[in-house]
C-alpha cells in the first residue's frame, strides 16, 4: 500500500489513542488557537508560589514520524512539561509529510516563536520530541542570529541522522527503521536517503542544548553526535542516556526524572 494511502490510517488510529487516553491532571489553563494558519495549544500552569520560572514559554515540537500526530498526540507530555518548568509551553500542530515537508513544518515551529515574540517573550525555547527533535533543530538553525532565536534547545529521542545511516538496529527500542526510511524521503523530498539532511553534525548554529535519549533507542548514535558536534563547536550541551528506556520514553515512567533533568539545566542557562 502506498504511504499516502496508509497514512490516512496512522494519523486515525494514533489520534485515536491519543483520545482514549485520560487527561492528564494539570493545574492551569489549556486553550487552542491559531496564528497564520497554523494549530497551537496554549498550556500555562497556575503560579507556583515563590518558584522561579527558569523561562518564559517553550515551543512544543510533537514525534510520530514526520507523518501523524497533532495536539492531542503529546497533551499529556506538554501537561508535564508546563508543570516540571513552571513555565507557558504551546505545541505545534505542523505540516506533515507526505503533503508537508521539513521546511514547512519548520515554518510552523517558526510562527510559534514570533507569536512569543509578539507577546513580549524575549528568548523562547524550542522542545522537540523523536521527529519533532528535527523540526526543534531545523527551526533553531533558521532563526540564528534573529529576534527569534531560542533561548535553548531540549531533544528528546530525536530524529537527527534523516538518512538512517546511524539507526543502531542492535538496539531493541527503536522506531520502526522502514516507516522511517519512508516518511523521512517523503518530509525531506530526496529520492535517495542519502541525500537526507544530517542534523547531528553540525552544532554551530544551535543554542544552549539538552539531549535526553533512551539506551535502547536505535536513535542513541546520532544523539551522541550531536553531542560531540556541541562539544566541538563549544556549545553548551548535556547528554543523559536513559537507563533502560525505549523510543517514546517521554510518555512513560522515566519522564519526571528526565523532566527533572532538564529543570536543573535550563536553571543554570
Amino acid at each position: 500500500m502506498e504511504l499516502t494511502q496508509r497514512v490516512t490510517t496512522l494519523r486515525r488510529e494514533a489520534r485515536e489513542r491519543a483520545l482514549a487516553r485520560p487527561r492528564w491532571p494539570f493545574a492551569g489553563t489549556v486553550q487552542d488557537e491559531t496564528r497564520d494558519g497554523v494549530g497551537l495549544r496554549r498550556y500555562v500552569p497556575d503560579a507556583h508560589g515563590s518558584r522561579r520560572e527558569p523561562t518564559t514559554a517553550v515551543v512544543f515540537l510533537h514525534g510520530g514520524y514526520g507523518l501523524f500526530g497533532d495536539l492531542e498526540l503529546q497533551d499529556a507530555s506538554c501537561r508535564r512539561l508546563a508543570t516540571a518548568l513552571s513555565t507557558t509551553v504551546v505545541s505545534v500542530d505542523y505540516r506533515l509529510a507526505p503533503e508537508g515537508t521539513l521546511a514547512e513544518a519548520t515554518d510552523d515551529a517558526l510562527v510559534a516563536l514570533a507569536l512569543l515574540a509578539t507577546e513580549g517573550v524575549g528568548r523562547p525555547a524550542l522542545f522537540g520530541d523523536s521527529a519533532g527533535g528535527a523540526v526543534a533543530v531545523a527551526a533553531a538553525h533558521r532563526a540564528h542570529g534573529t529576534p527569534l532565536a531560542p533561548a535553548w534547545l531540549a531533544l528528546t529521542n530525536p530524529n537527527l541522522d534523516l538518512t538512517l545511516g546511524s539507526f543502531d538496529p542492535d538496539r531493541p527500542g527503536g522506531p520502526d527503521a522502514a516507516l522511517s526510511a519512508e516518511s523521512f524521503r517523503a518530509w525531506t523530498r530526496v529520492a535517495d536517503l542519502a541525500d537526507a539532511p544530517r542534523l547531528d553534525l553540525d552544532a554551530s548554529l544551535l543554542p544552549t542544548t539538552f539531549l535526553a535519549v533512551g539506551d535502547q533507542d536505535a536513535l542513541l548514535p546520532e544523539a551522541r553526535t550531536l553531542a560531540a558536534s556541541c562539544a566541538r563547536d563549544g556549545v553548551r550541551c548535556e547528554l543523559v542516556e536513559v537507563p533502560g528506556a525505549s523510543h517514546g520514553f517521554l510518555g512513560g515512567d522515566a519522564a519526571p526524572g528526565v523532566l527533572a533533568d532538564l529543570r536543573a539545566f535550563v536553571g543554570a542557562v
